[in-house]
């Protein structure tokens, strides 16, 4: 077992103040103590030294023993080391260091919503190792519950979920249908929900009232029909595979409008009954810091 330290820092700081100025009223001025405090400090740092002087000292001068000089570079370098364990501190404290390990769906990629929250995040805070995984919401909330992600970017709402998940809305798009090239509807200027009460739709593999499932559930039933549904997919870039291949037609976000090569025609939905928004989800009461930091930048767009 290592020997139990004897000396304090305070008491290092007092030796290296005194060597910088050879003397003692000036060095306890440059610390804020009085004299005879700082005058008790050092004599506490020798005797754990057993009794070796630091300063040969007189009423004409002050000077380093050859004791104090052998010791005096070690000092400085021990509050050097000291004040850089602070700062790591309080990097940390402030979610400039550390770790977070986060889940997104990968449509919130397609508008650059994604990016600009983890740029305005990295912001200060570059020494963050930050874990990103691709993973369906269904999958990212148990592993969120299960304290295995910090937190994760979903399709909101959410329902069903334990009480301890919370979510932040960081992101709200309108919602276009997606419809292939030579459907009916491929030259019109927009869409109205009714039109499509015949249709049969490519939806996500959520239910009825998770994520953009809800959505789109919402739009047909305020347009009073439910949907048919003919195939379902996890991913819009699959979703809309599907209707390049005249599977049906799909309610996607209008980021997934920016899909390039997509072989299908994004159609504007006329006085929609709901927007898609994208939210955060994360545990109540978050414990670190880089998360809180994450939390406190991810504002929603205006």
């Amino acid at each position: 077992m290592d020997k139990q330290l004897t000396a304090s820092l305070r008491q290092y700081e007092v030796f290296v103040a005194i060597a910088d100025t050879l003397h003692f009223g000036q060095a306890a001025a440059n610390l804020g103590v009085a004299q005879p405090a700082l005058t008790q400090q050092l004599k506490h740092l020798e005797n754990a030294f057993g009794g070796e002087l630091l300063f040969d000292r007189n009423r004409r001068r002050v000077m380093l023993t050859d004791f104090g000089a052998a010791l005096l570079p070690e000092a400085r370098a021990l509050l050097q080391q000291a004040r850089r364990v602070e700062a790591i501190a309080q990097a940390a404290r402030d979610g400039k260091r550390g770790r977070i390990e986060l889940a997104y769906v990968g449509s919130a990629s397609y508008g650059g919503v994604l990016g600009r929250l983890l740029r305005d995040f990295r912001a200060g805070a570059e020494d963050v190792d930050l874990i990103l995984r691709e993973m369906n919401m269904d999958l990212q909330i148990n592993e969120i519950v299960a304290g295995r992600l910090d937190a994760g970017f979903v399709r909101l709402p959410l329902s069903g979920v334990p009480d301890v998940l919370e979510t932040l809305t960081v992101h709200s798009e309108d919602i276009m249908l997606a419809v292939p090239p030579d459907h009916r509807l491929a030259e019109a200027d927009a869409v109205t929900i009714s039109e499509l009460r015949d249709e049969g739709f490519i939806f996500t593999h959520l239910g009825p009232d998770m994520g953009f499932a809800a959505c789109a559930y919402k739009l047909c039933a305020d347009a009073g029909f439910a949907p048919r549904i003919e195939h379902r997919a996890p991913q819009f870039t699959a979703i809309v595979s599907f209707v390049s291949a005249g599977l049906g037609v799909a309610f996607v976000p209008a980021s997934a409008a920016r899909m390039k090569d997509a072989g299908v025609v994004f159609l504007p939905i006329r006085n929609p009954s709901v927007q898609s928004r994208i939210g955060l989800a994360y545990l109540k009461d978050p414990s670190n810091p880089a998360l809180r930091r994450l939390l406190a930048a991810a504002t929603p767009e205006g």
